[in-house]
């Protein structure tokens, strides 16, 4: 089921362009994980999809558009109204996001 969510013409809903920078881990470009955590930043209004593994190093962050991301995971259009200093997560694909406050 996870590799089907790629390479997927998403239902764009987000407010920001589709060319929005925003960060993602290697593991999901590459296809290893899927997204399981996405946040919002209160300062800088960026967003953030990862895989949810406390693994990362600087060398794993990438930089796509954010509808590369809908295009990723057509699920995280789930989170288009999230507003700025809040997270989703789940803990599998196909389950419902989580969302809460980023921690200060």
């Amino acid at each position: 089921m996870f590799n089907k969510l790629f390479n997927k013409k998403s239902d764009y809903k987000f407010q920001e362009p589709e060319n929005t920078s925003c960060f993602v881990c290697s593991h999901i470009l590459d296809r290893e994980r899927p997204i399981l955590y996405v946040s919002h930043d209160k300062d800088d209004s960026s967003w953030q999809f990862l895989c949810g593994h406390n693994d990362h190093t600087e060398d794993n962050i990438r930089i796509i558009g954010l509808g590369q991301a809908t295009e990723i995971d057509n699920s995280v259009n789930d989170l288009y109204e999230m507003p700025k200093g809040i997270c989703a997560e789940r803990d599998n694909v196909g389950d419902k996001w989580t969302p809460y406050k980023m921690e200060e």
